[in-house]
């Protein structure tokens, strides 16, 4: 089996916060996948986004190092299974699947997460959660997932109301699958409160939310609270939290 592979790493999670579901702080294998159905306009990984232009894929030599060799796309399954074993150093949370989109080759995801569950590892999701169908292929073998809520100013699509519910509904299903799953919602100084309350009543009782700040940062701290404040009142105030990139402030993967 073959998959359009980006880059294979290992490095800390920077993302994610204190609530439940996340890996924030921990160290994590990163297997990024390429190829996204969606265009944010915030995207960090916009090189990944048409996965029929990366030609070529890399993996870490060593741990932690930054150094890299790469072969060809598409890979093997093996192939990757390789590089994430010679990067396991032993304090591994788990393995981070990660994009562009990762659903979107569901049928080597699934191969991989597999494998790794068989060699002992958990399996972290990071998915924009607009391809529910896909999830639940996926879903049983997933220990830990983020899933997007994609605010309106993430342009990512036309009909962005019905790709948040469809990421609503990802997140019911990894739910049941008995998934520890959180919501991050990316914010700009654009984003409106109204958006904020929606997408909490949405939540409400199904998993928590953290709020990101889009990088570099654009809103004030007085409006980033605003929007932390209305979430809470909606979801009540254990359910919410603040993520940041910190893995860019650390500079590292």
């Amino acid at each position: 089996m073959r998959v359009i592979m980006a880059e294979v790493f290992n490095s800390w999670q920077g993302e994610g916060g204190s609530v439940e579901g996340s890996a924030f702080g921990r160290r994590q294998i990163f297997v990024r996948f390429a190829g996204c159905d969606l265009h944010c306009v915030w995207c960090d990984s916009k090189e990944y986004i048409d996965a029929s232009r990366v030609s070529r894929w890399r993996y870490e030599i060593e741990p932690f190092t930054g150094r890299f060799e790469y072969n060809s796309n598409p890979a093997s399954v093996e192939e990757v299974v390789g590089a994430i074993l010679r990067l396991d150093t032993g304090d591994i949370h788990s393995i981070s699947y990660t994009g562009g989109e990762p659903t979107l080759q569901v049928k080597p995801l699934k191969a991989l997460m597999e494998r790794m569950k068989e060699l002992g590892f958990d399996n972290f999701l990071e998915t924009h959660g607009g391809l529910p169908e896909l999830i639940k292929e996926v879903a049983p073998l997933t220990d830990y997932a983020s899933v997007d809520i994609k605010d309106e100013t993430a342009r990512a699509t036309e009909d962005w109301r019905g790709l948040v519910l469809r990421e609503v509904e990802s997140i019911r299903i990894l739910k049941r699958a008995g998934a520890k799953t959180y919501a991050k919602l990316v914010v700009t100084s654009e984003t409106k409160v109204e958006n904020v309350r929606w997408y909490a009543s949405l939540l409400k009782g199904l998993a928590p939310m953290v709020i990101q700040p889009r990088e570099p940062m654009d809103i004030p701290q007085a409006r980033l609270m605003e929007l932390y404040r209305e979430a809470a009142r909606v979801m009540g105030r254990k359910n919410v939290g603040l993520s940041f990139q910190v893995h860019k402030y650390l500079n590292v993967l």
